[in-house]
């Protein structure tokens, strides 16, 4: 009888170890599916920033381009919401049109992304009228 007893709570000890690796098991692969979606969702937002700050930048050379300011090729700093971008400004002239590629770069968690971003820039002649 003693046997039995014993084997018994071996058997349960066992199967409560089973279940309770399996629960850590399930919590430890819960947590790494929403850190993973919290690092995806700030690659996201990174990106966004970025893209909006390239056409941000872009928006000024074409206003600048108007009033007969010339792009030039320059590297600069961007202070956005979150993250402080590298801007590296490569302009080449053809003819009329001026060839932009802004190359942003930012770090996230001690990791370094980058985004190249490329527009035809031309300026636009104003027309007056004779009275």
């Amino acid at each position: 009888m003693r046997w039995m007893r014993a084997d018994e709570e071996r058997g349960w000890i066992l199967l409560e170890t089973a279940v309770l690796g399996l629960l850590v098991l399930a919590t430890a692969a819960a947590l790494s599916i929403f850190a993973r979606t919290a690092l995806l969702a700030d690659l996201a937002s990174a990106r966004t920033e970025a893209a909006l700050a390239a056409r941000a930048q872009f928006s000024l050379m074409e206003a600048e381009l108007d009033q007969g300011i010339l792009p030039l090729s320059e590297a600069a700093e961007i202070q956005s919401h979150e993250h402080r971008y590298h801007v590296e400004k490569i302009v080449t002239r053809t003819e009329e049109f001026y060839d932009v590629s802004l190359r942003l770069s930012w770090q996230i968690l001690g990791r370094e992304e980058q985004a190249e971003f490329v527009r035809r820039l031309t300026r636009h002649v104003q027309v007056q009228s004779s009275p």
